[in-house]
């Protein structure tokens, strides 16, 4: 054996270094929950100089900018016109990491979110692929108290159930590469809510591995009040009907959704479908049930509108 090879034998390869990522956050107001995502993007492990932040102000009325660190790494981008996935999109124009991870600006990213978000999109493939992380929920008393808290314990964003499911997951844990969003294309800007199962079905349609990171973690407070609950719920209930219009549902389609979810609401009553744990009281459990038959009432009302549209 050569002297040359001898010394090939004793020196480790050099690990390569990481994929560049460009991590994405659109705003609208909330300066405060902002800066706590920044800040916990710029403790992150990842190697310092291969990512950076792209936060898109969308049509805030606050002074986002306020938030931003001191740090050339963090840029700030302006799309005037409201919506969440056109800002995203706005923000894929100056995307130029080899990976494209996707937070929300009242999410807070664990240290090793985006070295564990990419690692797990490595795994799952290497070009036409996304995963998603896990999204934990945070209450102000430490545990669910309310009952949109107690609903949205139970049922807020179950990553590992829409991938195995629908196939996508949300926004605000989503790793994709961005050669990936060139060949499927942005998100579709015109919804309101549903953008990422839009975007994460139309990957799948076309063959795109996704994969469930439960170590990739953010963390994300529980709506607590009526108001923002019943906002949240009105906003996914019309985004799932934009998609079923867009995907040419009829009257039939949307009539029968809205039984589905009456059906929902009457079972729901006698057999809340929530863990045991959230509803050890009587107390809770009736919170619980008035939270779940609101929301499919809302779900109802949406959907029995839209059927019975004229010219549908």
């Amino acid at each position: 054996m050569s002297a040359l090879s001898e010394t090939a034998e004793r020196e480790p390869a050099t690990p390569s270094p990481p994929p560049t990522a460009s991590v994405v956050v659109p705003v609208h107001d909330g300066v405060q929950e902002l800066r706590r995502c920044l800040s916990a993007l710029l403790r992150q492990d990842y190697p310092a100089g291969r990512f950076r932040v792209i936060v898109v102000d969308n049509a805030s009325r606050e002074d986002v900018s306020a938030a931003l660190p001191d740090d050339e790494r963090f840029v700030l981008l302006s799309e005037p016109v409201p919506g969440s996935y056109r800002a995203r999109n706005r923000a894929l124009a100056e995307a130029d990491g080899e990976v494209v991870a996707f937070t929300d600006a009242d999410c807070t990213p664990e240290p090793d979110w985006l070295r564990r978000g990419v690692e797990a999109l490595r795994r799952t493939g290497d070009h036409l692929a996304m995963v998603g992380g896990a999204v934990e929920l945070t209450f102000p008393a430490g545990r669910p108290r309310t009952a949109w808290e107690l609903y949205e314990a139970a049922h807020a964003f179950p990553q590992r159930e829409y991938l195995a499911k629908q196939r996508f997951a949300v926004t605000a844990n989503l790793f994709t590469w961005r050669s990936a969003l060139e060949e499927i294309g942005p998100f579709d800007a015109s919804l309101a809510s549903r953008g990422d199962a839009e975007w994460g079905q139309r990957l799948a349609a076309r063959g795109g591995a996704q994969g469930y990171a439960p170590d990739a973690v953010v963390h994300h407070p529980a709506r607590s009040t009526w108001s923002a609950m019943c906002t949240k719920t009105l906003r996914v209930a019309r985004g799932r009907r934009d998609v079923d219009l867009a995907r040419g549902r009829g009257r039939r389609h949307f009539l029968g959704v809205a039984a589905a979810h009456v059906r929902l609401g009457a079972v729901g009553v006698v057999r809340p479908p929530a863990p045991a744990h959230l509803l050890s009281t009587r107390s809770a459990t009736a919170r619980y049930v008035a939270a779940y038959s609101t929301a499919r009432a809302l779900y109802v009302a949406v959907n029995l509108a839209t059927g019975v549209r004229p010219r549908l």
